[in-house]
């Protein structure tokens, strides 16, 4: 496992033309802009579905938060599948605390989101 050093990552790959983009790190208001641009990137380019895996979250602030719910509703609009991957508190707790786990299809591992689709 890497060391936390607090930086965060995006990153994507495609997986049976699903788009599973990886966040790792910190997600606050410094970060999402780079969150942000990755994930809009995987819900507008054509894939079969976008799976976000969340599982190297060490952080997730209000801000983060916010713009899962905005890429929630672009997702809708563009009738684009999406799946979040959360099996940590640091992630699900926020999203229990807010109500936002009710908008989302929450899986606890990047293969079951996958068979989901």
């Amino acid at each position: 496992m890497p060391e936390n050093t607090g930086a965060f990552t995006a990153e994507t790959e495609l997986v049976d033309g699903v788009a599973v983009v990886h966040l790792a790190g910190e997600l606050d208001m410094q970060t999402v802009p780079a969150a942000t641009l990755e994930l809009d990137r995987a819900v507008g380019g054509g894939a079969g579905g976008v799976v976000v895996n969340l599982g190297g979250l060490t952080f997730l602030a209000s801000a983060g938060l916010a713009m899962l719910a905005a890429v929630a509703e672009q997702a809708r609009q563009g009738g684009v599948a999406l799946r979040l991957v959360a099996d940590s508190r640091v992630v699900l707790r926020p999203l229990e605390i807010t109500g936002l786990d009710a908008g989302f299809d929450i899986r606890d591992t990047v293969q079951t989101a996958l068979a989901s689709l």
